[in-house]
């Protein structure tokens, strides 16, 4: 009984013995030596296998490393032509005679010495409508120049003289809406110089409607039950924010009564431009802006506005929007008022839509004289 129950296990014993797995001994798989330019890793297997393994400065970057034929538990092998103190990965996929391939985990090492200067981000911590504070960051202690202007001449130039990885730098010089260029050039005490890092910034508008009181009839909230009438629906004309559920303001049916706003600026100001931004679905085909210094005589700056005509633009919540500038004569006023007549035509996409609906008003100054 006992032959027979082997001879017919020894089969199934041979089967299993032949397709067992193998597996690494991770914590051999070592870096046995690294200087500067090179390395040499070991591993082993607890069965005879071949390998290749994939290296670089990460995985995305990791290229085939030939290791050899000779099949064995225990491998070496040298990785050249690196670069000084850098981070470097590698893993190892072995394969037994016949069997599937295994594949290890990635490992990581360093080089010795110091890496080759590089610019590796720029903050923007404060952005003004003049320029801003930005902060550059190296890998290593460099000095540097921080170049910039509205075109890439460069014409502007910071000049960091000590040697830090971080730099800081103030920029108050530039118009509001401005788009900036800006160049990074820096180099290590032993004079390499970093890869030259450019980008773009914008400076910020120049809004002096911001938080200004704002009267009228555009109070109505088309869906209670997702918009908030808190803060007051008119207020959001003016809080410079551009998301339907908090910052978009409905108007009354224009078929039925005028509709109107009227803008308090606080103080006599020279008005340079008014921006006004409309909802897609529902906007005035015809309005008209007044400014005025004492809300008694009121100059016309254009009565026969269509919202239409404006460049298209979106809201911060996606809406499809208008952005209407009006040009305003660089005349001095305190108060701005915006008016759709009873009967003007307006355009609604549903028939359920009987108002128009507006995001923000804007008021720059002129513009700087260059």
């Amino acid at each position: 009984m006992n032959r027979l129950l082997v001879y017919w296990l020894l089969p199934l014993i041979v089967c299993l013995w032949s397709s067992r797995s193998f597996g690494f001994v991770f914590e051999s798989a070592v870096v046995s030596r690294v200087d500067t330019k090179s390395a040499t890793i070991e591993w082993t297997t607890d069965v005879k296998t071949s390998g290749t393994m994939y290296s670089g400065k990460g995985p995305d970057a990791a290229s085939k490393v030939t290791i050899g034929l000779d099949v064995d538990t225990w491998h070496r092998t040298y990785l050249f032509g690196l670069e000084e103190g850098e981070d470097y990965v590698f893993r190892i996929t072995a394969r037994e005679a016949g069997g599937p391939p295994k594949t290890s985990s990635w490992y990581g090492f360093r080089t010795l010495g110091i890496p080759k200067p590089r610019i590796l981000k720029v903050e923007q911590k404060q952005l003004g409508k003049d320029g801003g504070v930005f902060v550059w960051h190296a890998n290593i202690p460099v000095k540097g120049v921080f170049e910039c202007g509205e075109d890439t001449t460069y014409p502007y130039k910071t000049v960091e003289k000590k040697f830090n990885i971080a730099h800081e730098v103030t920029l108050r010089r530039f118009y509001p809406l401005r788009r900036v260029f800006y160049r990074i050039r820096a180099e290590d005490a032993r004079g390499l110089q970093a890869p030259a890092f450019h980008g773009e910034f914008t400076t910020a508008e120049d809004n002096i409607a911001v938080g200004a009181k704002v009267s009228g009839t555009f109070t109505r909230n088309p869906e209670p039950a997702y918009i908030a009438d808190s803060p007051p629906i008119l207020a959001r004309v003016t809080d410079g924010g551009m998301n339907y559920f908090h910052n978009m303001a409905c108007s009354g049916d224009p078929d039925e009564d005028t509709q109107w706003l009227e803008v308090d600026l606080g103080k006599f100001t020279t008005v340079g431009q008014i921006l006004t931004y409309w909802r897609q679905l529902c906007y005035p085909q015809k309005f008209s802006l007044h400014l005025s210094l004492n809300r008694e005589n009121w100059y016309d700056l254009g009565d026969t506005f269509d919202a239409a005509a404006g460049r298209v633009a979106r809201s911060a919540s996606g809406d499809p929007l208008y952005e209407h500038v009006a040009g305003a004569g660089n005349r001095i006023a305190r108060y701005i008022r915006l008016t759709v007549p009873k009967g003007a035509p307006y355009y609604a996409r549903f028939p359920s839509y009987n108002f128009v609906q507006i995001f923000e008003l804007k008021v720059y100054p002129p513009e700087p004289l260059k």
